[in-house]
């Protein structure tokens, strides 16, 4: 009977060992699910103009520098920014200067995906308060597919003459033009006009018009701006000299970016096929709730998780009803629930091999 008691029990020390060796496997399959999974190799972070007036040095395209945290971390195309996925806090962050500090944060996604464009759940910092944003959004984009390489800026008021004035200046007229990309700056493209030193860049939350890049002043400006100049529709200025003899700006509702070239059109398929990620053009949308934009894989992986927590708890509790059941207590009955040997136990066990 003894022998048969033994048995038994040895079988179900066995069962538990199963248990626990299949709850490894379960949690190392649910580990290798995220690590394999690809992610966009370049990403556009935008928002409306209200976002822009505030953090949009922030916003732009950024590619991925490598990975930190075990996922990717990427960096502003020609800028001082950063994204990586903050572990302690487990969630997404830009950081100023260098990845892997939160002291210069001002934009906080709040979500643990593997990728970044996993799910938005941006929040911005408006001057006082982290504050939350639908409209705040990174996705999987490339610059070259999503702005125009290729414009010319106009206006009707160019013309325009009022009381013998014209409403234009000589330097804002010589400001309009066709332009070119010539390079990124700041996560967007700066252009430069029929290569004259004529130059449409954004820095310091605004698109200037001035004679040479990384000036503070110029002759067409826009604060706050998009991450493509082609997209703004309203709010350009122009510089004028006011009756005191001053510089300072005006509106001109008349003035329009057109693109010359288009955005090339490649469909989604071809784009995967040859360059990776498909590059998505950024368009706003109405969210229509914020689950619904949760992926299959984080539902999955959630799933998994509540399965592998289920188990955990059902493997211990076993143990624990079994060692109170033998009447264990105190330190005893936590050694036993975790298969732990006491250090009595251990060198009893010794003495009685060397006995024999």
């Amino acid at each position: 009977l003894q022998s048969g008691a033994e048995w038994c029990s040895g079988s179900i020390d066995m069962a538990d060992k199963d248990i626990f060796f299949v709850f490894l496997f379960l949690a190392f399959t649910k580990l290798s699910l995220g690590a394999g999974k690809e992610c966009c190799s370049s990403v556009l972070l935008d928002s409306d103009l209200a976002v822009h007036k505030i953090q949009g040095d922030r916003l732009g395209f950024y590619t991925q520098l490598g990975f930190y945290g075990a996922r990717p971390f990427y960096r502003q195309q020609g800028g001082d920014f950063y994204i990586f996925y903050l572990e302690d806090e487990q969630h997404w962050i830009e950081s100023k200067y260098f990845y892997g500090a939160s002291l210069f944060s001002k934009l906080v996604n709040e979500m643990d995906g593997y990728c970044l464009d996993d799910h938005n759940n941006w929040s911005f910092y408006n001057g006082s308060d982290l504050m939350y944003s639908e409209v705040l959004t990174s996705n999987c984009s490339k610059i070259e597919d999503v702005c125009c390489q290729e414009f010319s800026i106009s206006s009707a008021n160019s013309e325009v003459i009022i009381d013998d004035q014209s409403y234009y200046n000589n330097q804002s007229k010589d400001s309009l033009g066709d332009y070119k990309a010539i390079g990124v700056i700041n996560g967007r493209y700066v252009y430069q006009k029929d290569n004259l030193d004529s130059f449409l860049e954004y820095g310091a939350k605004h698109w200037t018009v001035s004679s040479g890049v990384g000036q503070n002043t110029g002759h067409i400006i826009h604060h706050g701006g998009s991450v493509c100049p082609e997209h703004i529709e309203k709010e350009w200025q122009i510089s004028y000299t006011n009756a005191d003899g001053d510089w300072d700006w005006k509106d001109d509702p008349f003035l329009k970016i057109t693109c010359v070239k288009k955005v090339t059109d490649v469909t989604p398929k071809q784009e995967h096929q040859e360059k990776g990620p498909v590059a998505q053009a950024y368009i706003q949308t109405e969210h229509a709730g914020q689950a619904s934009s949760y992926s299959a894989e984080t539902v999955v992986f959630g799933c998994i998780t509540m399965l592998l927590l289920s188990m955990m708890i059902a493997f211990f509790a076993r143990r624990f009803y079994r060692a109170w059941g033998r009447g264990a207590q105190g330190k005893q009955l936590l050694f036993e629930t975790l298969d732990i040997e006491q250090a009595g136990e251990n060198q009893a066990s010794f003495n009685k091999f060397e006995d024999q």
